[in-house]
């Protein structure tokens, strides 16, 4: 008959086909996976609330996602992975309820191997979970933690050297014997710690209200975020000066003669020197009059038969 040790070791294993409906494979790997990924959870992070939030959040984010993990291909190891990443946060540091001492059934020298064991890197402590406490090869191991294999070798090396420094016992033993010894401690300390997962209903109940919480909660944000921005454009425009008017800057233009006559300025700043500079054009001699095309059409016109004419006459004259 299969102990609680062999059942944690037999949950790392390939697991065997599951049913065709969706609700019977999540139920069904959930009965099979929850109660030992709660205890892996509890040696990553120490803590026994953390641990069940671990497993409530990676079974959550599967049935989120149900179609996609099975067809994965290890539905197992897509929950594992999300359950090792929630333990091994850092945030769960500040939380209130790890200062908060917890109870440990175990003897006193299981409790001196489990302190010495969270005293590692993270990192390490998932190395050496895989590889002696669930029996996983390196590779495996390598393909858990998402690296090479001979990056997860070096993690489970240096992390049992650091382990057999904090823990004497281990140091203490032939160097063939300590991988089992380390494994057999691993899983004694698993399975000591007691486990009451609840129902798969309730963890799918509570997936589908979340995710509806979550929903209406983006909803408001966006809406809170939306009106928010309307009332600050709105208040904007309206705390904004009244514009003044663009003042119309007056065109000068030089004056036009023919040498020897009098200059007159052609300065056009309202109607009256317009009609001012008429007058004088008029009494001005025909001679000092010319057609200049680069002007405008207010300097008095002349022909130009009329300027020869004018020409012959005072050539008469003289």
């Amino acid at each position: 008959m299969a102990g609680p040790v062999d059942d944690f070791v037999r949950t790392a294993a390939q697991p065997r086909e599951l049913p065709s409906d969706p609700i019977e494979a999540f139920d069904e790997l959930y009965v099979r996976q929850a109660r030992a990924l709660t205890r892996q959870a509890f040696l990553l992070s120490g803590h026994r609330r953390v641990a069940e939030r671990a497993v409530r959040w990676a079974f959550h984010q599967a049935w989120q996602h149900w179609p996609r993990v099975l067809a994965g291909g290890d539905p197992t190891r897509t929950v594992r992975a999300t359950v090792y990443e929630y333990a091994l946060s850092p945030w769960h540091q500040f939380h209130p309820l790890r200062r908060v001492p917890q109870a440990y059934s175990g003897p006193p020298e299981d409790r001196a191997v489990l302190e010495a064991f969270l005293g590692l890197p993270r990192s390490y402590r998932a190395a050496l979970l895989l590889h002696y406490g669930l029996g996983l090869t390196l590779p495996e191991t390598a393909a858990e933690v998402e690296c090479s294999t001979e990056a997860a070798a070096g993690r489970v090396t240096h992390g049992r050297v650091a382990l057999e420094e904090s823990w004497p016992p281990l140091r203490e033993l032939p160097r063939r014997r300590r991988g089992a010894v380390l494994a057999r401690t691993l899983r004694e300390l698993a399975v000591a710690q007691p486990v009451r997962p609840v129902p798969p209903r309730l963890v799918r109940r509570r997936s589908i209200r979340t995710t509806r919480l979550w929903t209406r909660a983006s909803l408001g944000l966006t809406a809170t975020v939306t009106a928010a921005t309307v009332l600050t454009l709105v208040t904007a425009e309206s705390e904004q000066p009244p514009r003044k008017p663009a003042q119309v800057v007056p065109r000068t233009f030089a004056p036009a003669a023919f040498p020897g006559a009098s200059m007159v300025r052609t300065t056009r700043t309202s109607e009256e020197g317009r009609g001012r500079r008429h007058a004088e054009a008029r009494r001005s001699s025909p001679s000092d009059r010319a057609y200049l095309p680069q002007l405008r059409s207010t300097n008095g016109r002349v022909d130009l038969h009329d300027v020869q004419r004018n020409e012959r006459d005072e050539g008469r004259n003289s």
